[in-house]
Formats: structure tokens, C-alpha cells, sequence
């Protein structure tokens, strides 16, 4: 089973970033419509009406439709019959389930990796990831936290040998609490990130599968709180700004 690559939704751009000659016009009304989301332009449960859309993004109905289409995959959206687009926010039921689903998943990525680390050139890649994580603090990279902790992740995926475990991992995830994590970072959360990266990173490299599933568990489940956290606050209407 592979990911539909023309409907993930592309990390939080600036947006100055956003629109440019080499993005098509559907990836345009996708990224700003899901850009308003995230920044509480459009509230949990508001109508997305197209032709308002259209109207506003100057684009084509069709594409904001498709645009649609790929936000509801994503869940940034409901598609409902009779009603069109709505904004939609996770609940803390919804949260939970599929974190557990993702603790598995990691734990088992992990385990895998682990039980593989004598082949051929794998003690060498988490050698690397533990050097990237050492410079990384070293240097106070927390900005480039986002692209290194999906190379991270990725690394360990493939080092598992199992070829779906990407694509598993994507299904069971809200793209909205990611992407609002990562923009919204902590140095305090970005230290514990470090730590957690560097437990997996080691257990797998002494190859020891009970303690990188413990470990990746561990990551994953301590996500839970903060994507609750996020999705309450996607609730509350965004503070109007003051004027001066």
C-alpha cells in the first residue's frame, strides 16, 4: 500500500513561499487553504463554500474542488453530503486512537531496525544519526528540527526493511497538529526531542529490539498531551490583533 504523493499536503510555507511559478494551481489553493486553518483564519466547523473560494483565490471551481478533495484525505477538512466542506478538528478520542496506532507502528520500525543493524552499512547509518543529533545540539539547530527529524525517522523506516511502514505511519496522522507542532516548537520540546532521537538512535545500534520499541513508544506516546493541546486550541476563536 503506497501514499497518494499528490495528496499530502506540503509542510508550512511562508507566504512568500507559497505561490510561484513551479506550484500548480490545485497545490496553491491546498496550501492556503490549509494554511488559514492552521492560523485560525477559518475556525473547527466553518463552511468552506467553493464558490467563495474561487471567488477569493481567483482559481477555477475544479480546482478548488480537487483542492478539496485532497484536504478531506489529509483531514484539514469533512466532506459531507448536503453540507460541502467543513473545517475539521480532532477530537481527543480521535487523538488518542491514532496515536496508539502510531505508538505500534514506531515500536515496530524500531524493533525491526534494530534486529537488522549487523547487515551491510546499518551500523554505519545510526552512527550518522547519532553524529547529526550531537551537532544538531551542538550548534542549536533547532530551525532545521522539522527536514532532519522526518530523515531521522525515515532512516530508521527503511533501515526495518519493512516497505510499507512509511506510508502506515502517514495514514494514521492529522497533518494539521503536525505541521502546527513543528511551527510552533519549543526549545524545551526540541530538547526532549533530541534525547528521545538519541535513546532510539543507541538501542538500535547495540541492537537491542525491547529497548528501541520501549524507546520509539515512549517518543510517540508523549505526543499525545501537546496534539490534544493543539486541537483545543484550534477551537478558541483566534485573538483579534490590536491596533495602535
Amino acid at each position: 500500500m503506497s501514499a497518494d504523493q499528490t495528496s499530502i499536503v506540503p509542510f508550512y510555507q511562508p507566504p512568500e513561499e507559497r505561490r510561484n511559478a513551479s506550484v500548480s494551481v490545485t497545490d496553491y489553493v491546498m496550501m492556503e487553504v490549509a494554511r488559514r486553518i492552521i492560523d485560525g483564519q477559518y475556525a473547527p466547523g466553518q463552511r468552506l463554500v467553493e464558490a467563495e473560494l474561487t471567488q477569493d483565490l481567483r482559481v477555477s471551481r475544479s480546482s478548488v474542488r480537487e483542492a478539496l478533495r485532497r484536504l478531506q484525505i489529509n483531514r484539514f477538512i469533512r466532506l459531507e453530503p448536503n453540507r460541502g466542506a467543513t473545517v475539521a478538528t480532532p477530537s481527543r478520542e480521535e487523538i488518542v486512537a491514532q496515536f496508539r496506532v502510531r505508538e505500534v507502528i514506531s515500536g515496530l520500525s524500531a524493533r525491526a531496525a534494530a534486529e537488522r543493524i549487523g547487515l551491510p552499512g546499518h551500523r554505519q547509518i545510526v552512527q550518522q544519526l547519532l553524529r547529526d543529533v550531537d551537532e544538531q545540539l551542538a550548534r542549536n539547530l533547532q530551525t532545521s528540527h522539522r527536514p532532519e527529524n522526518g530523515r531521522f525517522h525515515r532512516a530508521i523506516n527503511e533501515m526495518s526493511g519493512i516497505a510499507d511502514i512509511g506510508s502506515l505511519l502517514d495514514q494514521f496522522n492529522f497533518p494539521i497538529l503536525h505541521t502546527i507542532y513543528f511551527r510552533d516548537l519549543s526549545h524545551e520540546r526540541w530538547l526532549q526531542n533530541m534525547s528521545d532521537h538519541f535513546d532510539i538512535a543507541r538501542a538500535i545500534y547495540h541492537g537491542d529490539p525491547d529497548a528501541a520499541d520501549h524507546f520509539a513508544k515512549r517518543h510517540m506516546h508523549s505526543m499525545v498531551d501537546i496534539a490534544v493541546e493543539i486541537a483545543e486550541r484550534l477551537e478558541k476563536p483566534p485573538r483579534a490583533k490590536s491596533r495602535l
